[in-house]
């Protein structure tokens, strides 16, 4: 099933959320052979098999549910690449992180970014995003994310690895090394996102702030210097190579 993809190798940005990971899309969007759409959820489109005879019929074709819906995914990643008009398609929704092995078992000739961000500054962002109360609480989001990320990482071979200080402190030299990666020719025109259309920036599908709307790169917020940050952060900082 997978040699017969109409999308054959789509990149996959995968990260926590609240890592910049918009940003690298409209970065990689605004390539002329690039579309980055808006967070697609692929996880959250399922097929239903509703009787016995549907059920026997797709048997018979030697398919089951999960088949049925990477044909579906197959086909939402071509229909926008189509209507874009372009050849590559890069899909970031942060939660890919835990469908991992099912986008593999799909694409197998996926390509995938890995993208990582100083651990209490990601916490910082969601608690200021709203989406948690506290630093403590926020830990516990960016465990789960960033355990993913990691298993996701030891196990997809050839995947290249960015941070959002490295994107925001030298965007050109980061976009030519994810062009290589791509297989695609830099386009200096891919700084200047803000000159392009991206879609709304709106909560639920992206990062939705006044920063990423501005259209321009910016400085990455520096984390807290909090005395209160909970040891789990502080134990992501050492995995990910962050001082505390």
């Amino acid at each position: 099933m997978p040699d017969h993809r109409l999308v054959p190798s789509p990149v996959f940005l995968l990260s926590p959320i609240r890592s910049g990971s918009t940003l690298l899309r409209c970065l990689l969007g605004s390539h002329p052979d690039v579309h980055a759409p808006h967070e697609l959820h692929l996880a959250g489109y399922t097929v239903a098999v509703d009787d016995e005879f549907t059920d026997l019929s797709m048997r018979t074709l030697g398919l089951n549910r999960t088949d049925l819906e990477h044909l579906l995914w197959d086909h939402l990643l071509h229909r926008q690449l189509t209507e874009a008009g372009k050849s590559v398609l890069v899909e970031k929704s942060p939660g890919n992180v835990f469908i991992w092995q099912r986008l593999a078992a799909c694409w197998p000739q996926a390509r995938y970014i890995v993208l990582r961000r100083h651990p209490v500054a990601i916490a910082d962002s969601i608690r200021r995003a709203g989406d948690a109360n506290n630093l403590a609480e926020a830990a516990i989001t960016v465990d789960k994310f960033a355990t993913a990320l990691d298993e996701a990482a030891a196990n997809l071979p050839g995947a290249v690895h960015v941070t959002y200080e490295q994107l925001t402190a030298d965007p050109e030299a980061t976009c030519k090394a994810l062009c290589e990666h791509i297989g695609i020719p830099w386009d200096p025109s891919m700084l200047d996102y803000g000159r392009h259309d991206h879609g709304p920036f709106v909560y639920g599908i992206g990062d939705w702030s006044p920063q990423i709307a501005s259209g321009c790169i910016q400085a990455a917020t520096q984390p807290p210097e909090a005395p209160d940050v909970p040891p789990l952060l502080d134990s992501w900082c050492q995995k990910w190579g962050y001082a505390p």
